[in-house]
């Protein structure tokens, strides 16, 4: 279980992920085990915290934050953690300055909106992630406006073939129908991908 501290109140609010979503984020994070991690829109740190902790338990390299309004609860996080670097900046300005290639995840959860992402992903896929982790992926289905950035990207990978885990179930007190996408290009990781999913998001 991820300790929230003091974001626990963050935990589910409207520009927060919610808790099963964040339990997903560390179980992929604890089976790629990648080099580097990529979050696009850290917001409070909710979701920061998932990548925090897969990195304390040493399963994750170097975390790149990237937004363009940085809280300082984000900087608290990074300030314990000599491998996160910050990036106050736009998202397509900071993805061409990270240096990593073929061991990456990236979250994306920051502007979710059509123009925003359609910038967003042929940048990150210049990264050739092992595995891309998107948040709200149906939330404009769900009634949440300027999301439709989310959705595109999942139909986009889904046409180039990668593989789609996608948890978006109805929980009472929760917004977890707003949905979690995980999506790795080659088969194998998908495979362990739903059976974190099997073993997490029944909650």
């Amino acid at each position: 279980m991820i300790d929230f501290g003091p974001l626990e109140h963050r935990v589910g609010d409207s520009m927060s992920m919610d808790r099963v979503h964040c339990e997903l984020v560390l179980a992929t994070l604890r089976r790629m085990k990648p080099r580097v991690v990529v979050e696009i829109g850290s917001h409070a740190g909710v979701s920061t915290m998932a990548i925090a902790t897969a990195y304390d338990e040493g399963c994750v390299g170097t975390v790149h934050l990237i937004d363009v309004a940085i809280q300082q609860t984000v900087r608290d996080i990074a300030a314990d953690r000599a491998g996160f670097v910050l990036h106050e900046m736009t998202s397509v300005e900071a993805l061409p300055t990270i240096d990593g290639f073929g061991d990456v995840v990236v979250l994306v959860d920051g502007d979710h909106s059509y123009g925003v992402v359609s910038e967003e992903l042929p940048l990150v896929l210049k990264l050739n992630p092992v595995c891309i982790i998107a948040h709200d992926v149906t939330a404009d289905a769900a009634g949440y406006g300027r999301c439709d950035g989310a959705r595109w990207l999942w139909e986009q990978l889904q046409a180039a073939k990668w593989h789609c885990t996608v948890d978006c179930r109805r929980r009472d007190g929760a917004a977890t129908h707003r949905g979690l996408l995980v999506a790795c290009p080659g088969l194998e990781r998908s495979v362990y991908v739903k059976e974190d999913f099997a073993c997490v998001a029944w909650c």
